[in-house]
């Protein structure tokens, strides 16, 4: 991260505590982009992370023998058997590894085992009681006609398990087809959504301020009222320049224009995730929301795919590594696909998805088969110039990775970070 930009991060958050102190509360700093950091000045409010997205993608049972056995490529991005898939777009991904041990992948806080779902999305650990896509649904997502997307593969109703822990939790909508008539379903609005976001997330921030300045003495007020200036003027813009047409192919979408199988059978899970995929795409590019999670299969891994060798937990702990990894490097041409697509899908705003796209890849364990939680493969993906892809970085922990991908959004210090060290250095340039 540039000189600059760490003294904006630290700007900003020095500015929250300044208005945490001044007795607002936290829903309210969740409920509005100045708890975001937005209000800093015009630049920031108008800044490009209004326009990035995030995809998160959950793929369980981490990989045979650790990230370090199959997955995490060496130092000249030399990719390994499970992560083989992924050579025609590693330029565009960021490797994980280890700080501590450069030679293996990062440690999952809490642990590893089944069940964890949610806990590689940031819950039950260090206090955290949400996962990492629905509290971005409090800041980013505010505004959104669907604050966060969930979508399952194959998960069958069987997760999230952790939702006897944590009530907020959502299930994952496994059907394409229900998922796309929910998101589309009916007269679809032609006005500009991102106009009317910015709008709104404006009015939110006018409340908030609202609010504060009964909590402050003068030299505070002044610099409030010049953030409120800024505002009022921002919002007369946009409503003088609010005619953009919507995006093509977002006022008559189809699904499922290619006739892909939708059957709701393990033998379909190629198909089915091409059409999540395509649901996902079309929801952001349309900007009915910024925040996706994909789910691949259970946390149990009690699902098969048609031309592997027996159902994936049966392959895990088989004690034949051949059929473990097939499934693995299965997993990484599905994410490969999906990586594809947002580099071929025009995005509204110019230049390709793939720009203003982060993709996130996590998973409950290091090696499945024995169900640890060290030397875990993770993975980023995309995001556009404000990502240094191509790379591996050295990391901590699962928690510093969400926390990057939180200050990815343009979230800083209300939900994140997760961990007590902040984003990783060396990912957002």
């Amino acid at each position: 991260m540039s000189h600059e930009k760490q003294a904006a991060l630290m700007q900003r958050r020095n500015f929250l505590k300044f208005i945490g102190k001044a007795g607002l509360s936290l829903p309210l700093l969740q409920a509005s982009s100045l708890g975001a950091g937005m209000l800093l000045s015009r630049q920031a409010l108008a800044a490009d992370t209004a326009q990035r997205r995030v995809i998160f993608i959950y793929v369980p049972d981490g990989t045979p023998l650790g990230a370090s056995y199959s997955f995490l490529p060496s130092s000249n991005l030399t990719l390994k058997a499970c992560s083989q898939p992924l050579e025609a777009v590693k330029d565009e991904c960021v490797f994980f590894r280890s700080r501590s041990d450069a030679s293996k992948g990062i440690e999952i806080i809490g642990g590893g085992g089944h069940g964890n779902s949610q806990r590689v999305l940031g819950a039950f650990a260090d206090g955290v009681s949400g996962t990492v896509d629905l509290a971005l649904e409090e800041t980013v997502g505010a505004t959104s006609p669907v604050a966060s997307l969930r979508l399952g593969v194959r998960t069958r109703n069987l997760d999230p398990v952790s939702a006897r822990w944590y009530s907020g939790v959502t299930d994952y909508q496994d059907n394409p087809q229900t998922a796309f008539e929910k998101l589309f379903g009916g007269a679809v609005d032609t006005s500009p959504i991102g106009a009317r976001r910015d709008k709104k997330r404006l009015e939110i921030n006018q409340a908030a301020l609202a609010k504060i300045k009964t909590k402050l003495g003068t030299y505070e007020l002044q610099r409030l009222e010049q953030h409120q200036a800024a505002i009022e003027k921002l919002k007369t813009d946009i409503d003088s320049t609010s005619s953009s047409s919507t995006p093509m192919g977002c006022s008559d979408p189809t699904f499922n224009p290619g006739g892909l199988s939708a059957d709701l059978v393990d033998s379909e899970f190629t198909n089915l995730f091409a059409l999540q995929t395509e649901n996902a795409i079309l929801a952001l590019k349309c900007d009915i929301t910024r925040v996706v999670t994909i789910q691949l299969g259970t946390h149990q891994s009690d699902f098969g795919v048609t031309g592997l060798d027996a159902d994936y937990h049966t392959s895990v702990h088989s004690g034949n590594l051949d059929f473990y990894a097939e499934y693995r490097t299965y997993f990484s041409e599905r994410i490969a696909h999906l990586i594809q697509r947002l580099k071929t899908e025009d995005d509204p705003n110019g230049g390709k998805m793939i720009d203003s796209t982060l993709v996130v890849q996590v998973t409950d364990m290091g090696d499945g088969g024995s169900h640890t939680g060290v030397d875990a493969a993770f993975m980023f993906a995309g995001g556009g110039t404000a990502v240094n892809r191509g790379t591996m970085v050295a990391a901590d922990n699962h928690h510093q990775l969400l926390d990057t991908a939180v200050d990815y959004m343009g979230v800083h210090g209300v939900i994140s970070p997760y961990s007590s060290t902040g984003p990783v250095n060396g990912v957002l340039v």
